[in-house]
């Protein structure tokens, strides 16, 4: 007996409870905010959902960074609208390790709601991660362990495969074949293993018979990068919410003996449709610029000058990437000229999703 007015009792708690918060709803809006990008210069989408109410007027936007102990107003610069409930943010460059603010604000019946989200942002150690593929093969894991991989990290990957024979239409020359010959520890296709390899920063590798998540984790973390090469990419131009041009500078590049080259993958399965030399897209010497570290150059392109005038270089479906390899003389005892190729450094802009 006393068990079933227990039961009554909290019966009715539950229904005066529910009875409350219908009669007190607080309009809230509910902020995604892309995990991966969280770099200067790169993109973020971020998305609101509105929350016990029914907005009657669209979101308004407002973008602020923290620079000098003040709040400054950078909706205009680094803001774009996709659509009504989903902007892109493109990060500042200055300061490199900041925080930013977004504030979205929209009508309801009875009044209005406004909602802020801060987000931190640094640039963090890049780590080059390339699959290699015969045709035919199928080595999806490392694919897995990317999209499952911890954007907060202190390091990440530059990730993209490589599958012999993939072309998109119209693209003439082969990424797989054109990675062989610029710089990859193999040097030609008969020293990959069948089904697939993994190389780290060029060199290290991870062939498919010995693949596992934790080993890719392991590799990662450790493997040894050149501190003295940074890579900054930012955008120029957009066409609506989309970054179309592009800048890319690069810490202590020669421009005219090293090399730099872009990739753009697809983001169903992260293979490379196209990889391009973009030395040729070198800006004057009146853009390179000097900080405490060192000597900048910087490489300015469009996307139409990589996949032409009816495709994307970035956007839902694709990303992209840079790879700087370094190319010193050397001369041997006989006073001949020696080429070392040597990895340097990369980058990476993910394609636009809120997590």
């Amino acid at each position: 007996m006393k068990r079933a007015k227990l039961f009554v009792m909290m019966g009715v708690l539950v229904v005066i409870a529910f009875s409350l918060a219908s009669c007190f709803r607080i309009p809230i809006l509910i902020f995604s905010v892309q995990e991966g990008n969280r770099e200067p210069g790169k993109p973020i989408m971020v998305t609101v959902k509105p929350f016990s109410f029914t907005p009657t007027s669209g979101y308004v936007w407002k973008l602020e960074k923290y620079y000098e102990d003040y709040w400054v107003d950078v909706t205009s610069q680094n803001l774009k609208q996709k659509d009504n409930d989903i902007a892109i943010v493109y990060l500042p460059t200055v300061p490199e390790d900041g925080e930013v603010r977004i504030t979205v604000r929209t009508n309801f019946e009875g009044g209005y709601v406004e909602q802020t989200r801060y987000i931190t942002y640094s640039p963090k150690t890049p780590v080059l991660v390339e699959v290699f593929e015969e045709t035919d093969a199928s080595f999806s894991q490392p694919s897995s362990w990317f999209n499952s991989y911890d954007f907060s990290s202190t390091r990440i990957p530059t990730f993209v495969r490589y599958r012999e024979g993939f072309l998109e239409a119209s693209v003439g020359l082969d990424p797989f074949a054109q990675r062989l010959l610029f710089g990859v520890a193999p040097g030609s296709k008969s020293e990959i293993y069948d089904w697939g390899e993994v190389f780290f920063q060029a060199w290290t590798k991870l062939p498919s018979n010995l693949y596992s998540s934790s080993q890719m984790n392991t590799i990662l973390n450790t493997e040894p990068v050149a501190s003295d090469w940074k890579i900054r990419i930012q955008p120029t131009t957009f066409i609506g919410w989309r970054a179309s041009g592009w800048k890319v500078s690069v810490e202590n590049i020669d421009p005219f003996t090293d090399d730099l080259w872009l990739f753009r993958a697809r983001r169903s399965d992260n293979l490379a449709t196209h990889l391009v030399k973009i030395n040729n897209y070198y800006a004057t010497s009146s853009d390179e610029f000097e900080e405490a570290e060192g000597t900048f150059e910087v490489f300015t392109f469009n996307e139409t000058n990589i996949v032409g005038p009816s495709k994307h270089l970035w956007d839902e479906n694709y990303y992209f990437g840079v790879i700087a390899v370094d190319k010193p003389g050397a001369s041997s005892e006989y006073d001949e000229q020696v080429s070392l190729i040597a990895y340097r450094g990369s980058a990476m802009v993910l394609f636009p999703e809120a997590d």
